[in-house]
C-alpha cells in the first residue's frame, strides 16, 4: 500500500503547531505516511493577499500551476492555515483532477466551516453538530503516555497574565504551590513558568527553590524544545495554572495524575471554565480547593485518552478504512 500522501501547513504559533504534529504523529502510527511541511507567513498583508485570491479564484485561471506529486491529505491548525489550504485543494481539484480532503483543527470562520472536509472542534467551543466536525474533547497533541513515571516525582506549570481572561495573584499562586509541596514531602517537585508568568512570580518561586530541597524552578526561557515532554513522562503528578489548558490536556494524555491551579475569571462561562467544568464531571483532574479539603488525586486509566489518535483514526476511518488494523 502506498504511503498516504499529506501536506502539513504550520503558521508558526506553537500551540497550533503541536495539535497538528499531534495527528500526524498518531497518522503515521497507524499507516505509513510521507509528509510535505509547508510554513506561511504570518502578517495582515499575507492574511489580506491570501483572502483576495481565495475570492477571485473562481474569475481566475489556474491551468499554469503544478504540482510536483499527488496529495491525499491536506491538515493545519490556525486562522491563517485555512485560507492557503483551501487554495491549494482548488488548485489540486481544478488543475489535476486530484480528490484532496482538507482538514483543520480547532473552529473555523462560520463562513468557511463547510469548505472543509473535517473540523476537529473542542466540545468546550460547543459546535454545532455537522457532517464534517468531529467533536474532541480537548485539543490533539504530540504527547504520548510513555509507561515510566516516577511516583515521587511531580511538576508544577506555571501560566500568567492574561488581561482579558483572568486576574493574576502572584502571592496566592505561590502560597498554593508551597501547600502542595509542604503536604508531599517524598516528592521531589519541578516547576517551571511561562512565557506569561509575570516577573514577580518567577522571583517568588526562585527564591522559595533556595530554600526548599524539594523544589526545583525553570524558567520557560531556559528550557529547551521538547523539554516539557519529557517531565510529562517522569513526573506522576502534574499541578498546572487553570489558564494553562493546553497543558492540562498534555499531561493528561501523558497519563498523569492532573490538579487544578486557580485563577479568577473575567467571565465565568468563558470555554477555558468550560472545558474545566467538563474534566472535573469525568472525574479526570482535581481542584486545589477540592483537594486542599481532603480530595485525593485522580487515578489515570490505565490507557489514557488520546486526542490525537481519535482524530487520526477519525480522518482514517472516514477516506481510508482500509489503512486501520
Amino acid at each position: 500500500m502506498k504511503p498516504l500522501s499529506i501536506v502539513a501547513y504550520f503558521d508558526g504559533r506553537l500551540g497550533h503547531e503541536k495539535q497538528t504534529r499531534g495527528i500526524l504523529r498518531a497518522l503515521a502510527s497507524i499507516t505509513a505516511a510521507n509528509v510535505v511541511h509547508k510554513k506561511i507567513p504570518v502578517s495582515s498583508a499575507a492574511y489580506c493577499k491570501n483572502w483576495t485570491t481565495y475570492l477571485l479564484s473562481p474569475l481566475c485561471s489556474l491551468e499554469d500551476k503544478r504540482f510536483s506529486a499527488p496529495v491525499d491529505l491536506i491538515i493545519g491548525t490556525g486562522t491563517h492555515t485555512h485560507i492557503p489550504m483551501l487554495l491549494e485543494k482548488k488548485s489540486r481539484e481544478k488543475v489535476s483532477g486530484e480528490k484532496v480532503r482538507v482538514v483543520t483543527c480547532m473552529s473555523p470562520e462560520p463562513f468557511l466551516r463547510g469548505k472543509f472536509d473535517l473540523c476537529c472542534i473542542p466540545r468546550h467551543d460547543e459546535p454545532q453538530t455537522r457532517e464534517n466536525v468531529f467533536v474532541t474533547l480537548g485539543p490533539p497533541s504530540p504527547v504520548v503516555f510513555e509507561k515510566k513515571h516516577n511516583p515521587d516525582s511531580g511538576l508544577i506549570l506555571v501560566g500568567g497574565l492574561d488581561k482579558k481572561s483572568h486576574t493574576w495573584n502572584s502571592r496566592k499562586v505561590a502560597e498554593q504551590i508551597q501547600t502542595i509541596i509542604r503536604r508531599n514531602p517524598s516528592v521531589q517537585w519541578t516547576a517551571s513558568s511561562s512565557p506569561r508568568t509575570p516577573e514577580d512570580t518567577c522571583r517568588e518561586l526562585e527564591e522559595m527553590a533556595s530554600s526548599m530541597r524539594q523544589l526545583a524552578f525553570f524558567r520557560s526561557k531556559e528550557t529547551p524544545a521538547g523539554w516539557i515532554e519529557e517531565q510529562y513522562a517522569l513526573n506522576s503528578t502534574v499541578w498546572v495554572t487553570a489558564d494553562s489548558i493546553s497543558m492540562v490536556y498534555e499531561a493528561l494524555t501523558a497519563g498523569c495524575s492532573v490538579g487544578i491551579l486557580p485563577v479568577e475569571w473575567r467571565q465565568r462561562d468563558n470555554k477555558f471554565q468550560k472545558s474545566l467544568e467538563i474534566l472535573h464531571a469525568k472525574k479526570m483532574i482535581v481542584d486545589f480547593s477540592a483537594w486542599q479539603s481532603g480530595a485525593g488525586m485522580p487515578v489515570p486509566p490505565a490507557e489514557p485518552f488520546n486526542e490525537a489518535v481519535r482524530c487520526a483514526r477519525e480522518i482514517l476511518q472516514r477516506w481510508w478504512p482500509d489503512r486501520i488494523q
